[in-house]
């Protein structure tokens, strides 16, 4: 997704918060309904990161680049639940992302004894990354124990530094013959701590005993998670390729969460 895309879908959404407010009294509203929950709440869900961008240096080879799915699993913590207006933070982990990659080199460029068109697939993922969201919360109740949400912020995530490097080669044995075809070098930034842009929207319902949420969320990082380099090489007719390889570690995702009542499980 492209920056003026999110930029555009930042702004409809706190458009729409804020005539949505004017519709409504300029007093800070509570509901009572949420009061009985606690400000703690669990949550998990997939995401689908977006495909890394790949940039030609030279040469005419090229590889499928794949979106790339994950997890998010953590805890959110927000200060007036109760409230139409209120901050939320918390800690959320994922294991991030390298590559999703396949590429198809034709017969021609190997081997004559090699059986037909090689094909690979090859899919990586680094260390778990640790994230820390801001955001600021709207909730609207559209029912008796339902509510919408709208949610705008940042967060800083710590994502240690590290190196990854794939290749792929083939080998003749009767001409005692070996040749790496294909490299893909890659490393996350130096600077362990990156900071992102989040939004989203969602709804709740409101249980007895559990109060049970769903949100779509995008998040932007401000710089790419994963840069490097590919390479086609030593093949027996095209020449070699060259390219970047950049991620930026964007994502779609979907989150389930729940909070318990206060005092639950307690006789």
């Amino acid at each position: 997704m492209k920056i003026g895309m999110v930029r555009s879908l930042a702004l409809v959404v706190m458009l729409h918060v804020a005539f949505v407010t004017r519709s409504f009294s300029q007093v800070q509203k509570s509901y009572d309904e949420l009061k009985s929950f606690s400000k703690w709440s669990i949550v998990a869900g997939p995401v689908l990161y977006d495909k890394a961008k790949l940039t030609p240096q030279y040469g005419d080879l090229t590889f499928e680049n794949k979106p790339m799915l994950g997890f998010n699993i953590g805890v959110l913590y927000d200060f007036h639940p109760e409230k139409k207006w209120s901050f939320q933070t918390g800690l959320i982990v994922a294991k991030e992302p390298i590559s999703s990659i396949s590429f198809k080199i034709s017969h021609n460029d190997l081997y004559e004894n090699y059986p037909g068109d090689l094909i690979n697939e090859y899919k990586s993922y680094a260390l778990y990354s640790f994230s820390f969201p801001i955001s600021l919360r709207f909730n609207l109740q559209t029912g008796k124990k339902t509510f919408a949400s709208f949610t705008v912020g940042l967060k800083a995530m710590y994502f240690p530094h590290g190196e990854s490097e794939y290749t792929y080669a083939i080998s003749d044995e009767q001409l005692s013959d070996y040749r790496e075809i294909f490299g893909l070098k890659l490393e996350s930034p130096e600077n362990s701590i990156q900071g992102g842009f989040v939004i989203g929207t969602g709804c709740s319902y409101a249980l007895d005993k559990v109060l049970l949420k769903a949100n779509i969320i995008y998040v932007m990082n401000f710089q790419n998670t994963i840069s490097g380099e590919y390479q086609f090489a030593n093949l027996f007719t095209s020449p070699d390729t060259r390219g970047y390889y950049d991620l930026s570690g964007n994502y779609l995702g979907l989150q389930f969460s729940a909070s318990l009542k206060k005092g639950w499980g307690k006789r």
